[in-house]
């Protein structure tokens, strides 16, 4: 009995010195940073004094002002354009290069290179393409040579700013979800295929809609949760292509705790907050309409 429950506590000890490093920094570099940002978001501090506690105080301001609720909205404008353009074209691309291509290998590579290019590159590059006037870049000469008026996205015509950037977005992140895509597609059986085709199924959209799409859901499911938290936390683009204007039309959530902070630490860490309930509830919701999904099917 006395060997028996040595043997049981001596095999536990070696199973958490396993994990004991991942746990530690874990708890180090995510746990306590996030406990710390929730406890600032209750008090007043500029990183130069110590945290004074001010209860609501920081919550009720952002609550109150009117650029937070602008950048909420700008925020799920992103998002709800960038996951589907990255979703729908990374789908396409992996369909299409599934196939027995020429040069398949080659086109596989030269779709995923942008995901190898930092944001800060690919948001000075973009920046450098689409510079309007007095400076034109390739995309306003080109455009403008052939008659046509390129809108001045860093000026008057500041709404085009978050398309802009939701091209670069779509440039530089489509390869993500095309290389997961193509992996999902890769693993169906394709004894599916054959069995549908000795049931009268034609190739193309029929196989698509009945077989491939319904066995991809599982890939799709985690690519809208992967893509919608990356976008959610979306920052590089925003301050180089346009520091969050012109006007604040691009200034996100993310980009809004960025201006608060360091002057304002409490104000920055409550939109901080914020912004980890509403990325955790729609991360809840997702995996819930998953399992709802699961069951029904």
């Amino acid at each position: 009995m006395y060997m028996r429950l040595r043997q049981k506590i001596q095999a536990y000890l070696v199973g958490y010195s396993f994990i004991a490093p991942a746990t530690i920094l874990l708890g180090a570099f995510l746990i306590y940073p996030i406990v710390y940002v929730i406890y600032i978001s209750f008090n007043r501090w500029n990183i130069l004094l110590a945290p004074a506690p001010v209860g609501l105080a920081n919550y009720r301001y952002i609550f109150s002002d009117p650029r937070f609720w602008s950048s909420i909205v700008n925020t799920i404008y992103f998002v709800g354009l960038a996951v589907p353009f990255q979703m729908i074209l990374g789908l396409f691309l992996a369909v299409l290069l599934n196939n027995k291509l020429a040069a398949r290998g080659l086109f596989r590579t030269i779709f995923f290179i942008p995901m190898a290019v930092s944001f800060v590159a690919a948001g000075v590059l973009f920046d450098w393409l689409f510079t309007p006037a007095p400076l034109p870049g390739l995309i306003p000469t080109l455009v403008e040579s052939v008659g046509l008026h390129f809108p001045d996205w860093q000026g008057t015509q500041g709404a085009w700013a978050m398309i802009i950037i939701l091209i670069m977005n779509t440039w530089e992140a489509t390869g993500y979800a095309m290389v997961i895509y193509l992996a999902g597609l890769q693993g169906i059986n394709k004894d599916y295929y054959e069995a549908a085709q000795v049931d009268g199924a034609s190739p193309g959209w029929q196989m698509f809609r009945h077989i491939t799409w319904p066995l991809l859901w599982p890939t799709t499911f985690l690519l809208l949760v992967t893509t919608t938290i990356f976008s959610v936390r979306a920052f590089q683009p925003f301050y180089v292509m346009t520091e969050g204007g012109p006007a604040g039309a691009t200034t996100t959530l993310v980009y809004y705790v960025f201006n608060k902070f360091p002057g304002l630490m409490g104000i920055s860490s409550a939109a901080a907050t914020i912004m980890l309930v509403a990325v955790a509830g729609l991360t809840i919701l997702q995996f819930l309409a998953n399992r709802r999904r699961e069951t029904y099917y």
